[in-house]
């Protein structure tokens, strides 16, 4: 008796939750990213978003592709560009996802840190 999952399987799962992920969940998010203070790139980008900071003219660039959501901070003088967040967890929710990527851009923004984002996606929830 197999007691293990097949390949495909764990592919049809992650299928699954993408595919929900891009249905139900990342409409909420990017319209929840809007009013936060991102604007798209293009009409024809819906997934490539931009937020810039009024005193600086920093950059925040947000992708969201087809099996990751990625904030990166570019610097406008010297161009350097740091990646701060990359959400691979697509079963968390909208508001989780927010949260997540609002923790990101503030740790950068006040500290120029980059957090755990990677344990903070697998973090038990808190009741």
């Amino acid at each position: 008796m197999i007691n293990f999952p097949l390949f495909k399987e764990l592919e049809a799962k992650r299928d699954k939750v993408n595919a929900y992920f891009h249905k139900e969940t990342e409409p909420q998010l990017r319209e929840r990213l809007q009013q936060f203070g991102f604007a798209p790139v293009a009409e024809t980008m819906p997934g490539t978003m931009i937020l810039t900071e009024q005193s600086t003219g920093n950059h925040y660039l947000l992708d969201i592709t087809r099996y990751t959501i990625t904030v990166r901070f570019q610097h406008v003088k010297n161009g350097e560009t740091v990646k701060i967040c990359e959400i691979s967890n697509l079963e968390l929710n909208a508001h989780e996802m927010l949260n997540l990527i609002i923790r990101a851009i503030d740790s950068y923004l006040q500290y120029g840190i980059v957090i755990d984002y990677e344990s903070a996606q697998f973090a038990p929830k808190a009741k």
